[in-house]
């Protein structure tokens, strides 16, 4: 059987379908370079960043494999993240980890744990689990495999639930939150919520606001502890948790202010009271500084005690315009009077006793951003005469 003569032509052919390295005379780099054939079949030389020749030569056979199989059409996703992360081990001596979308998502969400208030971590958590469910078995996905298709079918899924159009968007926009710190750190090209286009609500309402002789009649059907709930959303537009959470050690009676953390923004906050709360607040037997204002319902989930809020105003004869009606095994009733009008209420009032926009804002803590100021005279003096600006309930002299 004849053998093939070794011809100089075949020399070169074997060679060049060799990896190998070299050093540049043209480049001022002291970087060896790699030469191999790339997926599309054409000689290729690339830098290894490395003076090591021996760690060179093995990321130059190394990368020769890596495109011999793209060119075979053998390389599938997972043999490629091996063979990636094989090579970042040999050249930082720490392996490459491909995190799967569960668990970067599951990552994420021990990160917000102690930074968020709990009632926010909650929702967060609520989200996270909710989109791994939904992306079953695809959950193991690496995460730049995650796209925007994904995100629109949970978008999807959450308003065929019966969610509200804003809620569903709420959640998507925690979704997309995640996704911006994945890309943030450079695991993803991009992020994928941010393709995803938020719902509309065409049947929007806006929430109406009491009126007075509605506040009364409340008054007047509530417990001591509701009146109060009742007085200090009309006059500050706080918001209900904020209130339930209050103890006597937020109250000034002296100077008639109340100093407080808010729980959904963590903003401080320095309340001027109106006359009408600081004579509910005499009716009171005055407790320690830690005891509470509401120690009845302090306990009470904002869930709970938001639904036992509109029980009470039922009750009461007090019921707005039905705004939305409940859809789906997440939706609800929605009606346009609940205790969070109260906060409209405080708002509007004051908007028609001719205080400023960006002054209404800053007494019941709107003001994005901002943190606790040390007021000087003139300006409490301007949160105060905005707060008396309230329409009163009692005639003075008397609570209710």
């Amino acid at each position: 059987m004849g053998k093939h003569p070794l011809t100089w032509g075949s020399v070169e052919a074997f060679v060049e379908a060799m990896a190998s390295i070299l050093k540049k005379p043209s480049s001022r780099s002291p970087f060896w370079f790699a030469a191999y054939r790339g997926p599309d079949g054409r000689r290729v030389q690339k830098s290894t960043k490395t003076t090591d020749r021996k760690l060179a030569m093995k990321l130059a056979f190394e990368w020769e494999e890596l495109a011999s199989k793209g060119r075979a059409g053998g390389l599938v996703a997972a043999q490629a993240r091996k063979v990636v992360s094989g090579i970042v081990e040999m050249a930082t001596g720490e392996a490459l980890h491909f995190a799967t979308a569960a668990d970067y998502l599951k990552g994420w969400l021990a990160g917000q744990e102690g930074a968020t208030s709990p009632a926010t971590f909650y929702k967060y958590k609520q989200v996270i689990t909710e989109f791994i469910s939904t992306l079953d078995k695809q959950a193991k996905l690496p995460l730049a495999g995650v796209s925007s298709a994904h995100l629109t079918a949970y978008r999807d899924k959450s308003r065929s639930m019966g969610r509200a159009p804003g809620s569903v968007n709420n959640l998507m926009k925690i979704l997309t939150s995640a996704f911006e710190q994945a890309h943030r750190d450079g695991l993803i090209p991009h992020n994928p919520g941010k393709a995803v286009p938020r719902l509309k609500d065409a049947d929007k309402k806006r929430k109406a606001v009491f009126t007075l002789e509605q506040i009364q009649t409340l008054l007047k059907a509530a417990n001591d502890e509701f009146k109060g709930l009742i007085l200090f959303g009309y006059f500050t537009g706080l918001r209900l948790m904020d209130i339930a959470n209050l103890s006597w050690g937020n109250i000034d009676m002296e100077k008639g202010q109340m100093a407080l953390t808010t729980r959904k923004t963590g903003r401080e906050l320095l309340v001027h009271l109106h006359p009408d709360i600081l004579d509910w607040l005499r009716s009171r037997i005055r407790g320690t500084p830690k005891a509470f204002l509401f120690p009845d319902v302090n306990h009470t989930s904002g869930s709970h005690l938001s639904r036992a809020f509109s029980q009470f105003m039922e009750r009461a004869g007090v019921v707005g315009e039905l705004i939305r009606k409940k859809t789906g095994s997440a939706g609800r009733n929605l009606n346009g009077l609940t205790f969070h009008s109260l906060r409209h209420t405080c708002i509007s009032a004051m908007a028609n006793a001719g205080i400023a926009e960006e002054l209404r804002m800053e007494v019941v803590g709107q003001e994005t951003g901002a943190v606790h100021k040390v007021y000087t005279h003139h300006e409490s003096e301007r949160l105060r005469l905005a707060t008396a600006s309230i329409p009163g309930i009692f005639a003075r002299g008397g609570g209710a």
